[in-house]
């Protein structure tokens, strides 16, 4: 066969020049057919491709709502406050699912109500997030407690969901105080379920930053959040930066030395009083309010407000919620600190439940010890041993200037320097009580001033000082987003009232735990509880008809990143929003 072939080959080239090339037309058809051929093969195998890497691999879905908000962002305003400047995200799923148009928002860290500019690009609605979910995770390794999982909505298997895994196989899962807890069947009591470093820092979301600053509400004369705080007789060591954005204390004292963060946070009638000109009169400002579960992206609103409503008026669409409507006890602390002596101490504080978290640093040493102040009064739990004051080396030695954060949440005090976490020769955990309620008198403000920065015989000065609050999941079976153990006749309006009403606190409803019982819900063998991260919006297994749960069979996969968030519109239009690209925690 190979001689006929090159046979027919020499016949056909018989009487041509060597290297001439081939009479026009002769393979013509012959090569169309070869590259039409390969252009098909090639398409169909990126189809094939795409398909298993679809079906196995990864697959891309785009966030519809803000349920997991702000981990991930549904359809949303991404604005800036025109106050204060701080940028922030606002939900606007409801424009998709009822045809309503978001055309106001509250900004979480001045309160101002901001109607939004039709003529401003920027202020439309963008899309959700696109994340990418990774399909064989799960088949390499089970699922683990804090992972993001997407999976088959157990009343309708073609709607897909994206929430937070919280509950595992066989345990049973206890909501209480917007913690989680769970208990294992051979396990005679429930223990807190803590996060892990990485997934802690994702999840706090911010309270205040004093890089953000409403100039209108300084010239009324509201004051700073953030107040000295000396015993009785003591002079203050500590002034306010002119632009308000930071504090400076002299190191004069051989006593602690405090700054103390009070939640003073404007209400929409305060604000129409600045409008109009109004100051705030001496001794006449407000005190403040308890650290609550606020969420930026819930405060939106689908009718514009009024800026100038007639004197002595609330409006009449004002959203309560937007305030927050529970206590959140779990924050932290972030800010820098410029360490200006080789002697003495710098210290942060976290109050919960009136009890006191201190952590003294040596800038001499950089030795750091935690203190207790009420509550157990050590450190450790179940069979871990008990310390009074764990101890730990920090880089804080000397002049310089430091990032320091601390945290208190799920029963756990962290803390960290230029964004590295100190490891404690003991554990910083602890024994919270069962029914914490917040803590008040006229000579210690505990809950009422909750985190403090101060100095004993050290000149320090501090900037960018910023609260964060942990995730509060709601108790809630079914019902409105109030803890089950809130009284049933209480209005949003009478909650915000208590919060801000220190006196009230011991003797209000609203911190009788006992008074339902938790929120407890039990997982079978291979079935996952998930909650949403916006626990207030989150249509997830705590408000599902029937059993709270997923199948294992029905979970798609874990969320791996964020591939594309909302492009900006201007000033350069599609231009990469690339801050949010990244993994998901």
């Amino acid at each position: 066969m190979n001689k006929s072939r090159a046979s027919a080959t020499e016949k056909r080239s018989a009487g041509r020049p060597a290297g001439a090339a081939a009479p026009a037309g002769a393979n013509s058809t012959v090569e169309y057919s070869r590259g039409t051929r390969e252009t098909v093969e090639s398409i169909v195998v990126a189809i094939i491709l795409a398909f298993l890497f679809r079906s196995f691999v990864g697959e891309a879905f785009v966030i519809p709502t803000g349920s997991m908000a702000p981990t991930l962002q549904g359809r949303h305003k991404d604005v800036r406050c025109v106050k204060c400047d701080y940028p922030y995200r606002a939900g606007a799923s409801v424009e998709e699912a009822d045809g309503s148009r978001v055309v106001a928002t509250t900004c979480p860290v001045c309160r101002f109500t901001m109607n939004l500019d039709p003529a401003n690009a920027n202020h439309n609605s963008f899309t959700g997030d696109r994340i990418i979910v990774s399909k064989f995770s799960y088949d390499l390794a089970p699922p683990k407690r804090w992972d993001v999982i997407v999976f088959k909505f157990p009343g309708n298997a073609k709607q897909n969901y994206i929430k937070r895994l919280v509950g595992l196989p066989e345990e049973t899962v206890r909501i209480r105080h917007g913690d989680i807890f769970v208990r294992r069947p051979d396990e005679p009591a429930f223990q807190i379920a803590r996060k892990p470093e990485q997934k802690l820092l994702a999840m706090l979301q911010e309270v205040h930053d004093t890089q953000y600053v409403a100039e209108e509400l300084r010239q009324a004369g509201w004051p700073s959040r953030w107040q000295p705080w000396s015993a009785e007789g003591q002079a203050t060591v500590w002034s306010e930066h002119a632009d308000g954005r930071g504090y400076t204390a002299s190191g004069e004292s051989a006593e602690d030395a405090w700054l103390r963060y009070q939640h003073i946070v404007p209400l929409h009638e305060d604000w129409y009083d600045v409008l109009r000109g109004g100051k705030v009169a001496a001794g006449a400002a407000p005190q403040g309010q308890l650290i609550t579960d606020f969420y930026a992206y819930n405060s939106y609103g689908t009718q514009r407000y009024d800026e100038l409503p007639p004197a002595g008026t609330l409006g009449d669409r004002i959203d309560h919620a937007t305030q927050g409507l529970h206590w959140v006890g779990d924050l932290a602390l972030d800010c820098e600190v410029e360490v200006q002596g080789s002697q003495g101490e710098l210290l942060l504080k976290l109050v919960e439940g009136g009890v006191h978290f201190d952590c003294r640093i040596d800038v001499a040493s950089g030795q750091a010890r935690l203190e207790m102040r009420g509550g157990p009064g050590v450190f450790g739990e179940g069979a871990e041993p008990r310390v009074a004051q764990p101890a730990a080396a920090t880089r804080v030695r000397g002049p310089g200037v430091y990032r320091l954060k601390m945290a208190n949440v799920d029963d756990e005090i962290w803390l960290w320097v230029n964004d590295r976490r100190v490891d404690f020769s003991s554990p910083t955990t602890y024994e919270a009580p069962a029914n914490p309620r917040p803590q008040w008198s006229p000579e210690e403000y505990g809950d009422l001033a909750p985190l403090g920065v101060g100095t004993r015989g050290l000149a320090i000065d501090v900037r960018r000082l910023r609260v964060l609050r942990d995730v509060y999941y709601v108790a809630t079976r079914g019902g409105p987003s109030l803890d089950q153990h809130y009284p049933r006749y209480i209005s949003e309006a009478e909650i915000i009232s208590v919060f801000s009403n220190p006196e009230s606190w011991s003797g209000s409803e609203l911190f009788n735990w006992d008074a339902v019982g938790p929120l407890e819900v039990v997982m079978g063998e291979n079935q996952f509880f998930p909650l949403g991260d916006n626990s207030p919006q989150s249509k997830d297994a705590r408000l599902w008809e029937g059993e709270p749960h997923v199948d294992g069979d029905l979970l798609t996969g874990k969320a791996l990143l964020i591939y594309w968030p909302h492009a900006w519109n201007r000033p350069i239009p599609f231009w990469p929003n690339f801050q949010r690209m990244g993994f998901i925690r």
